[in-house]
């Protein structure tokens, strides 16, 4: 038995069309199934308005460059205290909590 790298990409030259006369294909494209039909999660749609709503978000590209300064010579200090009160609010605002 031969075993291939699975992390290939198929190529379409290699891909036979299964025998099935629920399939149809239309030039160029690869088969369709007429009767099967796909829904989407809600998930993708959400992802997709969280894409556009942080698409635009604006940030400081100066203060960006002096943090990556700082920790590249090893002076940018977390402040634990910050960063876990901040988490746990971020938390409880994605749970529809406010605190």
């Amino acid at each position: 038995m031969k075993i291939t790298n699975t992390s290939e990409p198929l190529r379409p030259d290699r891909v036979s069309a299964p025998n099935d006369s629920r399939v149809s294909t239309t030039r160029g494209s690869e088969p369709v199934a007429e009767t099967e039909r796909v829904q989407l999660s809600d998930l993708g749609s959400r992802l997709a308005q969280l894409e556009n709503q942080f698409s635009g978000s604006d940030f400081d590209v100066k203060k960006v460059e002096e943090i990556r300064n700082a920790i590249a010579e090893g002076r940018f200090k977390v402040n634990a205290d910050a960063v876990a009160d901040k988490l746990l609010s971020s938390v409880s605002d994605l749970l529809g909590k406010k605190s």
